[in-house]
């Protein structure tokens, strides 16, 4: 037996910036965005790193209120399509590894899956998700109560 369910995650009103370094200002317009995976290297983007966890909000948002917990035993597979919007944008790989950290905040070592060829659509740009846990047994977590532990650091603006 398996549990499934998908869902469709639209994309996220993102700042546009103009100017490099020092010059960067925000410009007042916003473009929609699938956002891909974000870590602090030596030299932090702050507006990436808070546009990172909006994304993982926004993704929170729109998840069924009940997933699969993954287990050694009972692994989950997470799957993504994302339609990007043009040719500017992140790399699925990575935009599957931001939905995955916001729907196991509690880890990921037990989730496998993959990521689609990057489609189009400027009309809807959206990513489409797919949860599968191959025994019905699985436990359950409602999300609510998964979100109620999660704690995110402040993050300098």
């Amino acid at each position: 037996m398996t549990w499934r369910a998908s869902f469709t995650i639209p994309p996220l009103a993102c700042a546009c910036y103009s100017g490099k370094g020092k010059e960067r200002k925000k410009t007042g317009k916003t473009i929609p965005k699938l956002v891909g995976y974000y870590t602090k290297g030596a030299r932090p983007n702050w507006a990436r790193m808070n546009e990172y966890h909006d994304w993982k909000d926004h993704v929170r948002e729109h998840v069924p209120a009940v997933l699969p917990a993954p287990t050694k035993e009972r692994p989950v597979r997470v799957d993504v399509h994302c339609y990007f919007a043009s040719g500017t944008h992140a790399d699925p790989e990575n935009v599957r590894k931001g939905i995955v950290d916001a729907l196991f905040p509690g880890g990921d070592k037990h989730v496998y899956g993959y990521h689609h060829h990057p489609l189009y659509d400027p009309a809807d740009p959206r990513v489409v998700v797919e949860v599968v846990a191959l025994d019905a047994t699985l436990p359950l977590t409602v999300m609510s109560e998964r979100l109620s532990t999660l704690s995110v650091p402040e993050v300098q603006r």
